[in-house]
């Protein structure tokens, strides 16, 4: 895959997550994927309704934004394995990939990507 594509993908799954914050660690934002929310999403925009956030956490944590420590969490089993198979395997180019992705977001520009995400959620 070229660059552009994994961008577009990384983006897509990022972008599908809706946030969450947990009291147990107030300096992180979960990004939970969860196909019934991403549906009801699409559904909202489609006939130019508000999107209804979940009042329970479905689904699974792709990805944990650390701000205290300057982390970006990747789920390993859905987001880095995928890069180390249409990317690269070597550890430090796909950080690297992912710290340059982040960079092209500015609110995520401090954020350094690590892999080995265990959600704290569940």
């Amino acid at each position: 895959m070229t660059k552009e594509e994994l961008s577009k993908w990384f983006w897509n799954k990022f972008n599908s997550c809706y946030p969450v914050k947990h009291e147990d660690y107030p300096d992180n934002i979960f990004m939970i994927y969860d196909e019934q929310f991403l549906r009801q999403r699409k559904l909202a925009r489609v006939l130019d309704e508000n999107i209804v956030y979940p009042s329970e956490i479905k689904g699974i944590c792709l990805f944990c934004q650390d701000y205290k420590n300057g982390w970006f969490d990747c789920r390993y089993d859905e987001i880095w394995s995928f890069l180390e198979r249409n990317y690269s395997s070597n550890y430090y180019d796909i950080q690297t990939l992912i710290k340059n992705l982040l960079v092209e977001h500015d609110k995520l520009q401090v954020l350094t990507p690590i892999w080995h995400f265990e959600s704290m959620l569940g």
